[in-house]
This record gives C-alpha cells, structure tokens and sequence, in this order.
C-alpha cells in the first residue's frame, strides 16, 4: 500500500504547498507536518497532509477534492478535504472528522485512530488526553482480572475450611464406628442388605438367580467353601472351575496349553510360575478379558462366562492404579458409589467404606492423600491396602490379584498375605493372586497353590500342603535349606534333578514332561472334576519316544515345505491373513454392539452388567463430582492460570489498531497501473495478523490443557471402566467439569489481551470468539491425548496448531486461491480448520468499526468473507469442537480395549 502511493506520489505533477497546518497542530508538529510536504515520497499512508494546493486554478469546495486531470468528487467518509484539494486525505490520527469538510480534536476521555469518523471512548480507568490515538493500557482489564482472582482466591479458602471440616467429621465418624458394638460382621451386612423381593427386584438377571440356586442346590457346591466357613445363603460366592484352557496367537504360537485348575469359595490360592509362564494370561483368560482359543469355564458348576459378571469380581493390578491427588476416602467412596447396587443408600455406602477401612486397618489415614513421587502421601503398604479397598467396597465375589507383594517388604507381604486369608474367610469369596518368590510364612497363608511351567503348562494345581507331597510322589526331593516356594519355582525351571523308582537320577529328564507327570499322576491331588484330563502332553514314560516322533515330525514337515516350496509359504500366510481378518471384523463387531449398547443403556436410563446400579445420571453426577476433588481441591491449579493471562498479554503487546483503509478509486485514475490496488485493498491492514495470532493462541492454550483431562487418568479409566463403569457419563462429566475452567481460561485471556490492545469491535462478540476457540482447542486436545503417546502430546499439538493458523486458515493462502495453488478437491481441508473460520470471524468483528468506509467489502470479497457471518462462524467453530468431542469418544472406546475387559 505505502508503495503504491508513492507511485502516485511520483506520477503526480510537480506542486507548489501553501502550508496550511490541520486544525490544533502547533509548533512542533507543525514542523512535522512541514517535513512530510518537503518530502512526499518518505511520507507514510495516512500522514497528516490536509494541505491545500494553489497550483491550479481551481475553485474546489470543502468535503470535495479535484484531481488535475479534471472533475469534482465528493470526499468520502474518512477522509478529510478543506478547500483547493486535489486529493483526500486521511483524516488525522488524534482527531476525527464527522464529516469531510471539518476535522476536531479528539477529546479527553476517547482516541482517534486514523481515518475515523468519530470519536471511541477509552475503558473504564484508561487514561486519554486530548489528542490520544490509541489505549495504551486499559485499569478496566487489569481490575477484572484482580476480581477474578479475588473471586477465586476465596473460593479456594472457603473450600479448605470445607474440606477441613469433612475431614475431621469423617474421622470421628471412622473412629466411631469402629467402636461401634453394632458394626456388623461381612455376612450380617450381606444379609441386612439383600435386595427385596419387590416387583423391580424380580427382574433381577437369569444369571445371577440360577447361580444362587445352584450353589444352594448343589451338594459339590456347598462342600466348596467348608474351610472358609463362608455360607451361600447369607452370601453368594463363585466357585470357578476352568478346563483345557488354550492361547494360540496368530503366528502359531501357544501361550497357555490346556490350563485346568480351579478357585474355591472361601479359600486363597497362590500362582507362581517362572517368567514367562503364562501367570496373568491363565488370570486374563478366566476372567474373559481375552478371547481363548479353546477352554471353558464353569461358574458354581455351571458352564458360563465371567465376563458376564464384571462387576461382581474384584481384580486388584499390580501397580496402584488409584487417582493420585485425592484422600483414601475419595478413593474408596468413588468405587463404591458406582459399583454397589443402587438400592444401597448413601449410608449403607458409607457403612460399607467404613467397614473396609477398619478391615483394613487403614482408617488412621482416611483424610490423607495418596501423594505421588512428587507429592507426599501414604506408604506403599497402606497404598496396597487402599488398592485392595478399591474392590472390596464393591462386594466382589470373586477376587483377583496380580502380584500383590511385589515391592513390599517380608513383614508388609505377610501382613498383606493374612488379610488375603481372612477376607476369604470372613466373606466366603475366591481369592487368587499372582505371587513371585514369597517368604515361608507368607506361602503358608495360602490354601491353594497352582504352579505353571514354561509354555502356559499346569504342573501343579490343588491343595498347597499337599504341593510337596505331589513332587516328591514323581521324584523330586526338596533341599533342606530351600523353602517350598523356591523349590517349587527351581522345579518349573528344571534345575531340580529327579529320581527313578531304584533312586538314580534320571539323565533323560526334560522339564517338558512337568506337565504330562501332573496329568499322569496327579489325580489323587485334583479334584473329582478334574480327575479326568486330557493327555494333550503325551505320556512321561514314553519320552524318547515321543521326542524321536517328534523328530521325524519336524523332517517331514521340512520335506514337504522344500517339495512345496512357494505354494507352502502361500497358504500358511493365507491362512494368517484370513485369521487376522477374522480377528479385526470380530473387534469391530464387538465394538460397534458395546458404542450401540451403551447408548441405548444412557437414553433408556438402565444399567449394564449384573447387577442394577445407579443409573447413567447418577453416575454423571458421581464422577462429576470426583472430578471437582482432582481439579478444585488443591489450590495450586489457581496459580495456572496466570499463564493464561500471559498469553493474552502477549499477544496484546504485538500488535495494536492499525487500519488505514483504501484510497477512492478516483485518486487511482491519474496515476500507473500498480497504483489500483491502493484502491482496492486497505494501505495497512494489521487485523488478519492479530486474529492469527488471538486464535492460534487462545485455541493452543486450550489443546495444552485438554490433553490432561483424559490423557492423564487412561489407566485409571481403564481399570474402572474393565469394572463396569460406564464410559458414557463418566466421558461427559470430564467434559462438564472442564466448562467452568474453559470460561475462566478464555475471560483470563481477553482480560490480558485487551490489558494494553483496545479492540474497536464489539468486545462482548470477540470474547465469545475466544471462546470458543478454547473450546475448540479443549476437544482437539482431548482427541490428541488418545492416540499420541504422552511425551508426544505436547509436540503433536504444537504441529496441529501452526498447520491449522498458517497453513489451513487462508492468512498465507487466500481462499479464493486454494483450487490454483493446492489443486482441486482439498477445500475440505480448510473447511475442517477451526482457523479458518475463526479468522473471519475476528477480521468481520473488529471491521464492524469501518463499516462506514465506502469501498470497505472490497477487503472482504477478495478474501472470501462475509461481513454478516461472524455468528455463522462462531457455530461453525462450535460444531467442529463437538466433532472432536465424538471423535474423542469413539477413540476412548474404541482403543486399548483389551485393558478395558
């Protein structure tokens, strides 16, 4: 633009100034003004010249300028044109010109940007002489965000006084009821609460009642659990027997073969192995959490799924997966609240909790956050008490623990390893936990033992006093100075020689025989179910025999594929591909039942799984209003938000109001070519500039905040979700929860923007345009938080967030101009860019002010915008957070489904 008029500066003829200073300038800037005439090439667009010219001899009226190539036209708004003008000129910065012909003094109170037809006032607290030509810095902003955090400074201190206040009472209230004569023991519990017989109740599932009345029927059944004491009538418990369980992976290699054991009702059980045994997967595959290849299971002697009862069975993982930042109470109350039948009151919940924390013996520290490596919390031991809470509040009947002493000391297993036997023999249920290596005495606290060997094989499952017994019975001897456990390892692993019936070590032993010795000899030790088993190991005393089938096995199939060749190869990856595929439509499949289930569960208001819990709006409101404990508790998240304010501050400072509009086409006829875009296009246009910044970094900071909402609690989510939490309202609380910080982010932002940039458009509009660009970035960045790896977040959204503002937002591309410098049929590029309407939207907003320029849509038509759809826009922008917002879901669904099982 600047160019441009110099072109015509330099075209024009030679011209003889009557200095006539603009109306208020005096000394000084009369000199100024004297400069810029002596030098018109150096002057810059909208340099104070309204100046009159006397060359001509022309009688040219004010409010209208004559060229000198002939005719009168009228001065536009603007512009200013005293008497004897040959060409406009921009009405001055520091004053404005309600009409052409006069030009006044910007008053005290309000500035003048340049080419204005009147005054704007200047934010509450501004300060603005006469004169002024921009709002340097503005009290108003600076007192907003005093209040804000004013505000939330004493919100922050009176919920610490809450929370204070709770903490104690519920610690009178724990202290209380563990004095309480009337606690109640687990079976009177169970019996005080049994659902009642109402016409809702009778609805109860299939499953649950053939259950119970199995095991009450079932003489086997009730002989299950004589040595835990536990009685089915008072408390319904699971009895799993599983068989020939089998894990062949695609590439035809068997993980678990023909894994049969069982868990008993009121008893313990202990599964070791070496690494790589197959001790989790023999777990993962009972439970259904994975698809076996071949198998069954049997709940109570009924053949059935465990799946089917998720929320009934407890599995406590190895690392303490727990929400960090909030109290033992939290914790607990949360499991409880959405896992307990919903005809459990608020108080019989709480009961429940109580009763866990004195069973525990962890109710010293019900008020004490769990901390992390950062932050200070309880012990590991206590830490692996609250882990065990998590599933006990939720009257699991079957109990899963996947090793639950590792990283504890020998006194803090033992302790742990006597709770696990007497929540067994208080509350009738299986207990099984994955253990490596214990101690003596912690090994004696287990009823049960099964041993698996390498390649996912039983060796052992039954009875662990009659464990030793059993490997002695088929020639292994224990060592005097090797505890049970170890021996029993060192057996599994071959290193313990085995002896003949005549004595004599036997040369030949290989520990592939471990299993085909148990299925052989191990009848008397299992029970009447499994007495029976297979022989998918071969038989121990034909060893060599087998191993020489073996042989000739492996030379024939390696002729055959030599004869083959090509054709062999070719039908094995056939049949690889055909399984994988098998494999991926079954997932999808699956998938696509569990989106279409769960929704029809939230519009029907039921509850999945076994048992009638809270409904999808209750459980709305329970991990609504955990997430208020993450979030609002702790008051150091208040200081975050100084960062936001920063970021507004930042982009206030880099730029300001600096629009000087197109010249009228009239004053482009005398002069060369290059000289008609003047008219055309604004001289000096900073606003597509700011709104690339504004929105780029308003809608950054929210991607940087959304990418914690879900992304820092996925394995937490996992481990609630795999136990029947509905992900529906839980996905919609965290969003619900993160509305309230999107409002203050964004009026943070403005507040610091607008701290020293005043906008000329309506304020209360561009607010909501910083809106919902954190909206935007919020949901953008809870999609970038499930599929990137944690370390990656941050980058992926950096790169995200430059492609959308300089790439995808027409500012280096004008719309128009896609088709020719990108090709055909990428339009939807930019349609999907939140920059690119959100920079329409800021350009029409603040351009509102120039509306009375008389060829302003010139600069919106040549970049595509439409002055009346800064509301249109602002929806547009809306709806693509919404599409994120499901994408989001179907991505927190659809990936890492096997941890959710």
């Amino acid at each position: 633009g600047m160019a441009a008029l110099r072109l015509l500066l330099l075209a024009a003829p030679a011209l003889a100034y009557e200095i006539t200073p603009c109306p208020g300038i005096t000394g000084s800037e009369a000199s100024d003004a004297q400069s810029s005439i002596d030098n018109p090439i150096d002057q810059e667009p909208g340099d104070c010249l309204c100046v009159p010219s006397t060359q001509y001899n022309i009688s040219c009226p004010a409010g209208f300028f004559c060229p000198s190539s002939g005719g009168q036209f009228k001065c536009t708004a603007g512009f200013y044109c005293p008497v004897n003008v040959s060409q406009p000129a921009f009405c001055c910065a520091g004053y404005y010109c309600p009409d052409a012909s006069q030009m006044i003094r910007c008053p005290e109170g309000s500035f003048c940007p340049i080419g204005v037809e009147k005054a704007v006032s200047c934010p509450f607290g501004s300060e603005c002489p006469e004169g002024t030509t921009d709002v340097s810095s503005n009290a108003g902003a600076v007192i907003g965000i005093i209040v804000i955090f004013l505000v939330l400074w004493i919100c922050v201190c009176c919920q610490k006084r809450v929370k204070r206040f709770h903490g104690e009472r519920r610690y009178g209230t724990v202290q209380e009821f563990s004095h309480d004569p009337k606690l109640l023991s687990r079976a009177e519990f169970d019996a005080q609460f049994t659902l009642p017989e109402d016409s809702e109740t009778k609805k109860v599932d299939v499953k649950r009642k053939s259950l119970e009345e199995k095991q009450m029927d079932d003489p086997v059944a009730e002989g299950k659990v004589q040595e835990g004491k536990a009685d089915p009538k008072k408390a319904l418990t699971f009895d799993i027997l599983y068989k020939d369980i089998t894990l062949t992976l695609s590439n035809g290699r068997t993980i678990m073969k023909g894994a049969s054991g069982r868990f008993r009702a009121g008893r313990t059980c202990a599964i070791m192995g070496p690494s790589g045994a197959g001790k989790t997967t023999l777990v993962t595959l009972v439970m259904g959490k994975a698809k076996r290849t071949d198998g069954t299971v049997y709940i109570n002697g009924k053949q059935d799924e465990m799946y089917h009862y998720r929320d009934e069975i407890g599995f406590v993982p190895q690392e303490d997966i727990m929400q960090r930042n909030l109290t033992v109470w939290d914790i607990l109350k949360f499991s409880a609240d959405y896992r307990l039948p919903k005809e459990f009151s608020q108080k019989a919940r709480q009961e429940e909790c109580y009763r866990v924390l004195k069973f525990l013996e962890i109710e010293h520290i019900v008020n004490s956050v769990i901390g992390d490596e950062k932050t200070r919390g309880i012990s590991g031991g206590q830490r692996k008490r609250v882990n065990i809470g998590m599933e006990l509040v939720a009257k699991p009947k079957f109990l899963v623990l996947d090793e639950p002493t590792s990283g504890l000391d020998s006194v803090t297993s033992l302790t742990l390893a006597s709770l696990l036997q007497t929540i067994a023999r208080e509350t009738g249920i299986s207990v099984a936990a994955i253990i490596h290596s214990p101690s003596p005495d912690t090994f004696d606290k287990f009823d049960d033992f099964t041993l698996l060997g390498v390649g996912g094989t039983v060796l052992y499952s039954g009875e662990r006093e009659r464990a030793l017994e059993y490997f002695e019975s088929v020639g292994f001897t224990k060592p005097k100075k090797m505890t049970p456990a170890d021996f029993y390892l060192e057996v599994s692993m071959g290193r313990v020689p085995r002896k003949l019936d005549d004595g004599r070590i036997d040369v030949d032993f290989d520990i592939e025989i471990l299993p085909a010795l148990w299925v052989t000899y191990g009848r008397d030790y299992r029970s009447d179910e499994l007495k029976d088993l297979p022989d998918i190991h071969g038989s121990p005393d034909k060893e060599s025999s087998r191993k020489e089938t073996e042989i000739k096995s492996d030379d024939t199939e390696k002729m055959i594929a030599k004869k083959s060749g090509f054709s062999s190869w070719m039908q094995k990856t056939n049949r690889k591909m055909k399984t994988n595929a098998s494999n991926e439509w079954h997932s999808i499949e699956n998938y696509v039942i569990d989106c279409a289930s769960e929704f029809w569960n939230w519009i029907s208001c039921k509850s999945d799984g076994n048992r009638k819990k809270a409904n999808f709006f209750q459980i709305f409101f329970i991990c609504g209003r955990r997430t208020y404990f993450q979030m609002y508790r702790e008051g150091s998240w208040v200081w975050g938000l100084f960062l936001h304010v920063a970021l507004g501050l930042f982009v206030g400072v880099l730029i300001t109001n600096q629009f000087v509009g197109p010249l009228p086409v009239q004053t482009c006829e005398d002069g060369p070519l290059q000289a008609l875009r003047s008219c055309v296009l604004p001289l000096q246009d900073i606003y597509m500039t700011l709104g690339v910044f504004s929105c780029w970094i308003s809608s950054f900071a929210g991607m940087i905040e959304g990418i914690y909402t879900f992304g820092a609690e996925q394995v937490v989510f996992w481990r609630h979700t795999a136990r029947g939490l509905p992900t529906i309202p839980y996905f919609l609380a965290k969003v619900a929860s993160d509305v309230p910080k999107m409002l203050i982010n964004s009026a943070l932002f403005f507040a610091g923007m607008t701290l020293v940039y005043f906008p000329l458009g309506d304020r209360a509009d561009l607010y909501g345009l910083i809106l919902v660009n954190y909206w935007v970035g919020y949901t953008f960045g809870y999609f970038v938080s499930m599929i990137f790896e944690p370390r990656l977040r941050s980058l992926w959204c950096v790169i995200f967030a430059m492609a959308y503002a300089f790439i995808f937002s027409g500012f280096t591309t004008t719309l128009p101009n896609i088709e020719d410098q990108y090709g055909k049929g990428l339009e939807w590029l930019w349609d999907m860019s939140y920059m690119r309407w959100g920079l329409e939207a800021f350009y029409v907003n603040q351009m509102a002010f120039y509306e009375f320029l008389e060829n302003i849509n010139s600069a919106f038509s040549t970049r595509n915008y439409n002055p009346d759809n800064f509301a249109k826009n602002c929806w547009i922008i809306f709806g693509l957070g919404l599409f994120w917002l499901f994408i989001t879901f179907l991505c927190l669904k659809g990936c890492n489904r096997t941890k959710q099982k």
